[in-house]
């Protein structure tokens, strides 16, 4: 919007150097901080170009002060869910959702149970980090990481993901490099292809969450179209590609995914990828009766997978207490 409002009003280009500078890389708060402008320009820009593209709902932050979740919402009145994290290595990730709700359904994410309300813009998109960056620069900090794994399914909204992450990367505005920036995707092939033929070099996450495909059929209906074996496949050709590790999610669902049997099959699968999972306990979530297994299970189930030869962690559950771990986004007010 910004770009059209130079254009129309036939301004130098310096004028758009400028905007980028103060908004982008300055974090400023209102237009009125723009001052390389002159206060008449100012003014016209403040009724022609919204600031935000967001309104600020609620903000929480976990008990440990490691995670905040924030909710927004847009100028329909739909709801999305944001979150930061502080890790203790001193990176500060963006969750961002892409979506308000998800339409692809799996059993184990609250986000999916709300259905599908909507594509987000590139720019609703970039919001949600700007808001934080501008939090973190009070902080004497920035953003170092944006991953998409929020709310709605990235590859079904490719358009406005490539457009935010042209705007995430471009050395005049954010300037975060590609390898800064995560996609996750359940597994749309066509899309997927899609993303590697538009030249994205970033690193990719794929929820997996089943070794085979009558288990992950269950729990994700993305594999009945998309099985398993063609999306190994497709993964392959994006690694021979780019030569990056893909990290594959694994939610651990007691006593569904998390046996030995389970553990040799994803030994079986990976062996000879290059691949790194991602091991996260099951985030409760309402409507589903799954649980999540004990520490000591967690810990067994790892050690089957060194057995098995598969690199991995378990990741740190963060922010669970405001509902905004891995799965729980539900893009409502639960302060």
């Amino acid at each position: 919007m910004i770009e059209e409002f130079v254009k129309s009003r036939n301004l130098p280009q310096y004028r758009l150097t400028q905007f980028n500078q103060a908004f982008y890389r300055e974090l400023i708060n209102t237009y009125g901080q723009l001052t390389t402008w002159p206060k008449e320009l100012r003014e016209e820009l403040k009724l022609q170009v919204p600031f935000t593209s967001l309104k600020l709902i609620t903000s929480q932050t976990s008990a440990k002060g490691d995670t905040t979740k924030v909710l927004f919402q847009r100028n329909d009145s739909k709801k999305l869910e944001t979150v930061l994290m502080w890790h203790k290595d001193g990176r500060n990730t963006i969750c961002v959702s892409s979506m308000i709700g998800c339409p692809v359904g799996c059993r184990f994410c609250a986000t999916g149970k709300l259905g599908f309300g909507g594509n987000l813009t590139a720019q609703e998109i970039v919001d949600q980090v700007l808001y934080f960056a501008r939090i973190l620069k009070k902080e004497g900090q920035k953003v170092t990481n944006v991953v998409f794994m929020g709310m709605g399914e990235p590859l079904l909204n490719l358009e406005a993901v490539l457009g935010a992450i042209k705007i995430l990367t471009d050395p005049e505005k954010l300037g975060l490099s590609q390898r800064r920036i995560t996609i996750s995707t359940s597994g749309f092939i066509p899309q997927f292809k899609q993303l590697i033929a538009s030249g994205f070099r970033g690193r990719m996450a794929i929820s997996l969450h089943a070794p085979n495909q009558s288990l992950r059929e269950f729990l994700m209906p993305v594999a009945k179209k998309y099985p398993l074996p063609e999306l190994m496949k497709t993964i392959d050709e994006y690694v021979k590609l780019t030569n990056k590790r893909v990290s594959y999610e694994y939610l651990l669902i007691k006593g569904l995914n998390d046996q030995d049997e389970q553990a040799k099959e994803l030994g079986k699968l990976l062996r000879h990828r290059l691949h790194h999972v991602n091991l996260i306990p099951f985030n409760p979530v309402k409507g589903e009766d799954f649980v999540r297994p004990e520490r000591g299970e967690v810990i067994r189930f790892s050690q089957l997978l060194e057995r098995y030869g598969v690199h991995h962690t378990i990741r740190v559950t963060m922010g669970k207490d405001i509902s905004a771990a891995c799965g729980q986004l539900a893009g409502k007010n639960n302060s």
